[in-house]
């Protein structure tokens, strides 16, 4: 049985490597094709093997070419936890993602009201995996705390505008202090390069997620490596 998403991320803390979660993302509404014909289960083992310590795949069809399929791949494929990213409308969809064998969920709380928010959760609890509460906002925090989350995942930009608005780092820096103690913590988005990666960290974060940067990079398992070794 694999290990959970934030004892995963701790465990890399304690060995001194950055927690990098990579993303697998075939389509960015704004950069256009990440993976092209690329295998998603084989880049992740790829990036698995490089340092990452654990994977994230987006299922959204409609704007990020997702799909269920892959979700189920790359989980077949990589022994480290696997984060499923979609706009879930139903707590029913919580039992896809346990059959298709991921260890953790995202529920975004701008796009989902308080009570589908509890219910996700409840759902992915009842199921053994773990809710990554998204935030972006501060008012998203104090709603996010009622949810008793054991990760924060702050996304630094507004995933309502389809990651097509200005949002950089500093939405890290601002919402991270500000994370009670003892809730891991993830920042999203906008880490396009690794100075912006080295900001998230330098606020406290404990983990980062890089889809964008390691996709577009030359060489995907160097970039990986070279950011967990920093740690």
């Amino acid at each position: 049985m694999k290990e959970s998403l934030s004892h995963a991320i701790l465990r890399a803390k304690r060995q001194g490597i950055v927690p990098l979660i990579a993303d697998i993302k075939p389509v960015s509404p704004r950069d256009g094709a990440l993976m092209g014909s690329r295998d998603p289960a084989s880049v992740a083992q790829s990036l698995v093997a490089a340092g990452a310590c654990a994977i994230s795949v987006v299922t959204e069809p409609i704007h990020f070419g997702g799909n269920l399929e892959t979700l189920r791949a790359v989980c077949a494929a990589v022994q480290v936890p696997v984060l499923q990213k979609d706009f879930f409308l139903s707590a029913d969809q919580i039992d896809d993602s346990h059959a298709c064998g991921a260890g953790a969920v995202l529920v975004i709380l701008a796009t989902t009201p308080d009570d589908l928010a509890f219910e996700l959760c409840l759902r992915a609890k009842e199921r053994d995996l773990e809710a990554v509460v998204e935030i972006h906002t501060g008012e998203e925090l104090e709603r996010a705390m009622r949810l008793e989350p054991t990760i924060i995942g702050i996304n630094n930009r507004d995933i309502r505008a389809l990651e097509k608005d200005s949002g950089d780092v500093g939405t890290t820096e601002k919402l991270a202090p500000l994370v009670a103690n003892g809730i891991v913590t993830i920042s999203e988005s906008s880490l396009l390069n690794e100075g912006a990666i080295r900001r998230a960290l330098m606020a406290g974060i404990d983990s980062v997620l890089v889809g964008t940067a390691i996709l577009q990079a030359p060489d995907p398992v160097g970039f990986v490596r070279r950011i967990v070794e920093k740690g």
